[in-house]
């Protein structure tokens, strides 16, 4: 049960901020949206690059949700290392895929 208290709301915090970034909420800023000279230049490479963000960390999010779930019905528990940090890696995965498809989107504009 542990398992599903610490990582569904990980999940869910990815995913509403997966959809504030591809709906366009999340201006492009210093912390969001590559905001360098390029995007500074060109906002349509900002809000491209936040909307990339927002879809990865939506899958990301469901994906860490979908395998709480999972390996709270296999009878998994936060003891259980290979679990969590599987769960924790597929964190770390999704935010670091995003952020590299946002400065390519960004390098290429």
């Amino acid at each position: 049960m542990t398992i599903v208290l610490v990582f569904v709301p990980i999940g869910a915090l990815m995913i509403a901020l997966g959809l504030a970034f591809s709906r366009g909420i999340v201006a492009p800023t210093l912390w969001s949206g590559g905001r360098i000279p390029r995007t500074q230049r060109a906002r349509q490479a900002g809000n491209r690059a936040n909307r990339i963000v927002g879809r990865t960390m939506l899958i990301g999010g469901g994906v860490v949700v979908v395998a709480a779930v999972a390996a709270w019905l296999a009878g998994a528990t936060l003891d259980d290392e290979f679990i969590a940090l599987s769960l924790v890696a597929a964190v770390v995965v999704s935010f670091a895929v995003a952020l590299v498809r946002s400065f390519a989107l960004v390098r290429s504009a």
